[in-house]
């Protein structure tokens, strides 16, 4: 057994939270940053220019620079730092200017806004060209390029490893799918069809086995409605003609429809499987027959991107000059393309002059002078523009710009917090911070489980002494329980038990669809509704949840609201039902309500205890010795504890450490409850809140949840098993958490609306 700080069981928590994970994919993009350096160091050694500055970028994920310290605290920064002032506006100190390569910081100057071939007209015209005239010479190059290149793809193409033909063409460098001809292309999806053959062969066969299985499924279903029609008539026949006593009749009837219930929803949910599988099946089929439309319809992009060009231009660049066979197939695509801008009558005509030579007999053009004029331009405009907004694309800066919204600069600072380490250059470590095995593995046990919530109605008790009239209290408890129902179904809990005074519900993956599945509802004839199980007894599973405790948590907080308007809505029936009572003049919103006795203003308010596990060892699901379904387990006893606890007049909701740990590993969004506004001193005053036991609030679903002591496992008294108290260190052993004393316990907290 070894003791561990509460503390850092949360850090590791927050660390492996979904939140951190968005706002790291959000934030810090590896590939993007991956691609942005490699784009630098290619365009840089096809310009001639040494690269030795980039080495500060090398060897990381990411890049954020924070801005506003001495000039001598970023030494061996200054590229970075020139990168980051100039990206926030901010003055450029000469003496930063100096110590960066000053290529490079030409490039970053010098960048403009250019995103497509078109915005560069005026460059363009510089080498008598026009966008139009560029692309032909460009898709010329690319096409006789990846043609020559095709050759080598296909005898390669077994050792991508794919299982599809859309996982394939993932892998296959997009130049190929954009330059290709339609032939060749064409050839390609051939290659690639050969090879995923067995398993589209495999596919086909499931797919004839799922058309079987789904035939005799619906001729079961056919046969249940003639066993159906057939049971109903023989109950006719042979009980109600005879004028068998009607209890007879009812279960024989109810016998019937129950089985035929179970079996009918049975065929039903497997229909359903085959069909979803079949549909998946069909459009992985469907793939090839998909691409080779594609194929006849695709047209070339003239809203060109400087990226692509840049990167299909290094793909060419990569290869050398084009070969004898490359210059030839090159020229004659050149001719073909040039010919239609003549059909067109196009305006670019007039610069295609430059490059014509007039003979006695025909025109020929200048290949040579096209290809120097396309590599000019390249090499002046596309790779100076693209290095520039690579560069600017490199860094991050902290702190944020102060027109960035409040929830992006809350978001950033979150992730300085849970994601970067460094003070002047920030970066995301290269190795993550070492956790215990035992608490790495008490924190993953719970990323998923099941969670179980116990409400209890406040007064139920007083205002049965005080109405002394069990139809009345029927009544009004009926009218609020169902209320209650209603919220659990919402947010997809299995409503187990309805005490009257209160209720047990479990959320899990299954919770929701079970529910649904294993129980009828009704309504007689009176308005009352009714349920009924028709568990068969195979279907005590309970499969643990990521957003179980989540589920549980907003479940409870709407039901506390819906109990405060509750109130609102009845108050005016207060006279009617407590006569007694209310001899003084009632009214909700501050006049005599404080003058009424504890009980009557406690009254519909609710507890509401949440505590979540493990299948098996703190939950099961199975038929109690009456035969209807049940749960056991030490959690039905802690969240029923937990929803006895009691504060003056108001509702109360508590949660358990095992809740808190799902909930904030598995929503997307939380921040912590400190009142600073300021990016850096927010920053700092969550450093040390997570110093210490800690809270969380999640703004999106105005509700916090806050330390409100510590839960005594072993201790049998219920008013001494919960008590205020802070946990600091804890001691873990078995996935439980024991204090010094080596007591078990947990942590417990409390959630509050917002």
């Amino acid at each position: 057994m070894n003791k561990y700080l509460i503390s850092d069981i949360q850090n590791l928590v927050e660390e492996k939270s979904r939140q951190c994970t968005l706002l790291m994919e959000r934030f810090i993009n590896a590939s993007d940053y991956a691609y942005n350096l490699t784009a630098i160091k290619q365009g840089l050694e096809f310009l001639g220019i040494s690269h030795e500055s980039l080495r500060v970028f090398e060897k990381r994920t990411n890049f954020v620079v924070w801005l506003g310290r001495r000039l001598a605290d970023y030494d061996g920064y200054e590229l970075p730092l020139y990168i980051g002032h100039t990206k926030m506006g901010l003055p450029v100190p000469d003496t930063l200017v100096e110590k960066c390569p000053h290529a490079i910081v030409g490039f970053i100057k010098n960048m403009g806004k250019q995103r497509f071939i078109q915005d560069y007209t005026k460059e363009l015209r510089k080498v008598s060209f026009s966008p139009d005239i560029f692309l032909y010479v460009h898709q010329s190059i690319m096409t006789s390029r990846v043609e020559s290149l095709l050759p080598g793809l296909l005898s390669d193409i077994e050792r991508l490893g794919f299982t599809s033909i859309k996982e394939a063409l993932k892998k296959i460098p997009r130049v190929y799918l954009d330059y290709l001809s339609e032939v060749s292309l064409l050839k390609l999806i051939r290659k690639i069809s050969s090879v995923v053959r067995g398993i589209t062969t495999k596919m086909e066969q499931e797919l004839e086995n799922i058309d079987l299985y789904s035939g005799r499924l619906k001729e079961q279903l056919q046969e249940l409605y003639l066993e159906a029609d057939k049971g109903l008539r023989d109950i006719i026949e042979n009980e109600v003609e005879k004028q068998t006593d009607i209890k007879i009749v009812t279960q024989k009837t109810s016998n019937l429809f129950s089985r035929l219930d179970r079996l009918f929803l049975g065929n039903i949910y497997h229909l359903k499987d085959y069909e979803n599988r079949r549909d998946e099946i069909l459009r992985l089929l469907q793939q090839e027959e998909d691409f080779r439309n594609n194929v006849e319809k695709r047209e070339f992009n003239k809203r060109k991107k400087t990226r692509e060009i840049y990167d299909e231009f290094m793909f060419y660049n990569k290869f050398g000059s084009l070969t004898k066979d490359e210059q030839k197939l090159f020229t004659k695509r050149l001719i073909h393309e040039f010919e239609q801008l003549h059909r067109k009558k196009s305006p670019s005509l007039a610069m295609l002059n430059k490059f014509e030579k007039r003979g006695l007999l025909s025109v020929d053009l200048d290949f040579d002078g096209l290809t120097r004029a396309y590599r000019n331009f390249i090499k002046d405009c596309i790779i100076p523009q693209h290095l520039g907004q690579c560069l600017f694309d490199l860094v991050g800066c902290f702190p944020p710009a102060s027109d960035q919204p409040n929830r992006v600069v809350r978001d950033l600072a979150n992730l300085k917090i849970l994601g970067l380490e460094g003070k002047n250059i920030l970066s995301v470590p290269i190795e993550k911070r070492s956790y215990p095995e035992d608490v790495k593995k008490y924190v993953e046990r719970l990323r998923r489980c099941i969670t179980i919530m116990v409400y209890d109605i406040r007064g139920s008790s007083y205002m049965g002494i005080k109405l002394h009239n069990a139809a009345k209290e029927q009544r009004i408890k009926y009218k609020f329980a169902k209320e209650m129902a209603e919220i659990v179904k919402r947010h997809g809990g299995f409503l187990l038990k309805d005490t009257g005074d209160g209720g047990l519900v479990w959320f899990a993956e299954n919770s929701g669809s079970l529910y649904n599945h294993l129980y009828t509802e009704s309504i007689t004839g009176r308005g009352i509704k009714l349920r009924s199980s028709i568990f068969s007894g195979a279907e005590f599973n309970l499969i643990p949840a990521a957003d179980a405790s989540r589920r549980a948590i907003l479940c409870a907080r709407d039901m506390v609201q819906r109990a405060e308007e509750f109130i609102r809505a009845n108050f005016m029936h207060y006279r009617e039902w407590f006569a007694e009572v209310a001899e003084r003049t009632l009214e909700l919103d501050g006049i005599t309500y404080a003058l009424l006795p504890p009980e009557f203003k406690s009254l519909f308010r609710i507890g509401v205890g949440i505590a979540s596990g493990v299948p098996s060892k703190d939950v099961v699901f199975s038929a109690n010795s009456f035969g209807d379904p049940d749960l056991v387990g030490p959690i039905i006893s802690d969240a029923n504890l937990y929803s006895l606890e009691r504060q003056p007049g108001r509702s109360v909701i508590i949660c358990d450490f095992p809740s808190l740990v799902n909930m904030v590993l598995n929503i997307e969004g939380y921040d912590y409850p400190t009142e600073e506004e300021d990016f850096e001193k927010y920053i700092r005053a969550v450093e040390d809140l997570r110093l210490n036991n800690h809270g969380y609030r999640f703004g999106d679903h105005k509700i916090a949840i806050i330390p409100r002591g510590i839960h005594y496992l072993a201790e049998i008294n219920k008013q001494k098993a919960v008590v205020s108290s802070e946990v600091s260190d804890v001691w873990i052993s078995d996935n439980c958490i024991y204090n010094q004393k080596k007591k078990k316990i947990k942590p417990i907290y409390e959630v509050i609306n917002t």
